[in-house]
């Protein structure tokens, strides 16, 4: 749509000045001819001025349509690598559908295909799945890279698509994580198992000092 919209109007200057210079060429000394080239010259500076606004449009029309977007991510979850769809757009995506060109495995070795559809996803909401520990997949995915196309559809119903490129090329030196929150979170999580064990441990030492009583 937008293609045929500037091509129209690229076809209206085109036309205009082929029609000035052809007036120019039969009646240059016509007082009508110069009316109707000053009327043509409005033509072609409204449709200029028309091109900024049209890009203008262009911008508020991207910056509000959604962008369902798959990526691996190794910052969320302690030492996990995850493939994530994330909505990237400010527009809410339907029938997301997500097609690969080759699937990634995850650390069993299976194609992940659990995202390759989801039904809806609001402005920056995701879906993510687990692919395996960090450190063990970086190494195995760091060669590769995977491509594909996601299919999807607007509020208005009309249908679009984008390419994807899906890598953790780089990753293999980088810090997994900006600060030490969510390695210090799983530590707080293992608090309660700690304390269970040594709870048990204290009922089994007060169970053998009755018994020596």
């Amino acid at each position: 749509m937008r293609l045929i919209v500037r091509f129209f109007l690229v076809a209206l200057v085109a036309l205009c000045i082929i029609f000035g210079g052809y007036l120019i060429h039969i009646k240059f000394d016509d007082k009508e001819t110069w009316a109707t080239l000053a009327g043509l010259l409005a033509v072609i500076a409204a449709s200029i001025a028309v091109i900024p606004a049209l890009r203008l449009l262009e911008i508020q029309e991207d910056a509000l349509r959604p962008r369902p977007t798959p990526y691996f991510d190794l910052t969320s979850r302690y030492d996990l690598l995850q493939l994530r769809v994330k909505n990237l757009g400010a527009g809410i995506a339907y029938d997301v559908r997500i097609k690969w060109k080759e699937h990634p495995l995850d650390h069993r070795g299976t194609a992940v295909t659990s995202l390759d559809h989801i039904s809806i996803l609001l402005p920056q909401e995701s879906a993510s799945t687990l692919i395996g520990t960090a450190h063990d997949m970086i190494k195995e995915l760091s060669q590769k890279t995977f491509e594909g196309e996601c299919r999807f559809r607007d509020s208005t119903g009309k249908r679009m698509r984008e390419d994807f490129i899906c890598s953790v090329k780089g990753n293999e030196r980088q810090l997994l994580h900006d600060d030490e929150m969510l390695k210090a979170l799983h530590e707080v999580q293992q608090i309660p198992a700690q304390l269970e064990r040594i709870g048990t441990l204290l009922e089994k030492r007060s169970s053998s000092m009755d018994g020596l009583k």
